[in-house]
């Protein structure tokens, strides 16, 4: 018998967290955390005690109640009493918090592999942000790279990667005893390294698996236009080009392809790229192995300092990882004379450097997923940020394309992998699959599927 259990990914977007068995062995595909995690519970300050581990968890049913799984640590305030894990091992897909942010609870002797630009990834975001960042501690974590075939007990375990909206992404297709699995994580083919989800495609037609894990995030039934990475450049250059002030931008730290768009808009334009100390650490951490240039020394590029301590802009008042960054450093005064010239990253906790800044002219482009700005849950932010804009005259602009397939493109990726079940997942309209698929198995959380 093999079996797939979902506790979480089912008929919703994001937080996957699916147990695959087969005979002895049991493995999980990604851990994450949902979208809406805790929202009807917690708000701003009221937030779970983290030293009681799962205890509030539990009792809101937001953690799946799973013996041999968690560890002493997070079991030690609840009534799930700790035994040895029988988990083989955790596949993680990608360092999106929808993949990958419940680690920290799992038990540390389970064995977690992630692909080795995803470790690096989360090092460096565990560095600059540790709250948000923390993944746990591992007795064995382990790294792959594409194409390499992991054993655990009799299953085989092939990551292949795929462009996503952050480096480092994979799907799975997996050997059981029953089948292969074609696990597709999060995917897209509209980007500069679209030839990658092609060769995923193409090696799980190949594979002609028994089923197919594969997301929807975008299986709407509105048509939209499928805006590409080449677009958003094209966009963004035409408002940059156009503006008579400063130009404000929020994107993605992690969305190097995003970084590359602005980048490149700002050179083309003669504007230095501003970017505060938390990206250039971040930078600075990962230019070895993504395509980054070098905060430190890059003509292109300036590091914004904020007012901090003396208000003086001496190097004592920051930190010594920030003080690496002071040669290079650039203030409100210097932009504030010559506002034209920058193209400066900024989100929405440090709009509050516009009241130093003083912006006339401006403009400000939006290149983030359309959650924050259409959203139901960020409306009080949303508000927020409009009246920021107003305030200020500044003129507002949405550019973006989203780190996932289009719908057609979903269906068609479908049709040429051609398992015998499909089953949706990291989606809401699980429903749209079967205008393409003879047999789609629609899931909700909670619910199993053996073959």
């Amino acid at each position: 018998m093999t079996k797939l259990t979902f506790y979480g990914g089912a008929s919703e977007i994001g937080g996957n967290k699916i147990l695959l068995e087969d005979k002895d062995a049991k493995i999980y595909l990604d851990f994450g955390e949902s979208f809406d995690f805790g929202e009807d519970y917690f708000f701003e300050y009221l937030q779970p005690r983290t030293a009681n581990g799962l205890e509030v968890y539990f009792e809101f049913d937001l953690i799946p109640k799973i013996p041999k799984l968690y560890s002493k640590d997070m079991l030690k305030k609840t009534d799930l009493k700790y035994e040895v894990p029988d988990v083989d091992a955790v596949f993680i897909s990608h360092s999106h918090s929808d993949h990958m942010n419940h680690l920290s609870f799992l038990d540390e002797a389970i064995p977690i592999y992630i692909g080795h630009g995803t470790k690096d990834i989360l090092d460096a975001y565990k560095d600059v942000y540790a709250k948000f960042y923390d993944y746990g501690y591992h007795y064995l974590l382990n790294t792959f790279k594409s194409g390499e075939t992991i054993k655990v007990k009799h299953l085989e375990i092939t990551p292949i990667h795929v462009e996503h909206s952050i480096p480092g992404a994979y799907g799975f297709i997996i050997k059981t005893s029953k089948g292969n699995i074609v696990y597709t994580g999060d995917l897209r083919l509209h980007g500069p390294k679209h030839k990658m989800t092609e060769e995923f495609i193409e090696k799980a037609k190949e594979a002609k698996p028994a089923v197919l894990l594969c997301e929807g995030t975008r299986m709407t039934t509105d048509v939209e236009h499928d805006y590409t990475e080449e677009e958003v450049h094209s966009k963004v250059d035409e408002i940059v080009k156009k503006s008579k002030g400063t130009v404000f931008t929020y994107f993605s730290m992690s969305n190097v392809d995003r970084f590359n768009s602005f980048y490149k808009a700002a050179v083309d334009n003669n504007r230095i790229l501003v970017i505060d100390t938390n990206f250039a650490r971040i930078m600075t951490a990962l230019k070895d192995i993504l395509p980054y240039p070098d905060p430190l020394n890059d003509p292109n590029i300036k590091v914004y300092f904020r007012y901090a301590k003396s208000c003086t802009f001496n190097e004592n008042d920051y930190t010594p990882k920030e003080r690496l960054y002071c040669h290079n450093m650039i203030t409100f005064k210097e932009i504030m004379k010559e506002p034209d010239k920058y193209l400066m990253h900024i989100g929405f906790f440090k709009l509050m450097e516009l009241i130093y800044l003083q912006p006339s002219n401006a403009d400000f482009i939006y290149s983030m997923s359309e959650h924050f700005l259409e959203g139901e849950e960020n409306k009080d932010q949303r508000v927020i940020w409009e009246n920021w804009m107003k305030h200020f005259d500044i003129s507002f602009h949405k550019v973006h394309c989203s780190g996932h397939m289009s719908k057609q493109e979903v269906l068609d990726m479908v049709k040429t992998i051609d398992a015998e079940v499909v089953i949706p997942i990291h989606t809401q309209n699980a429903a749209e699959f079967k205008k393409e698929h003879r047999n789609v198995k629609v899931v909700g959380n909670g619910d199993s599927f053996e073959f």
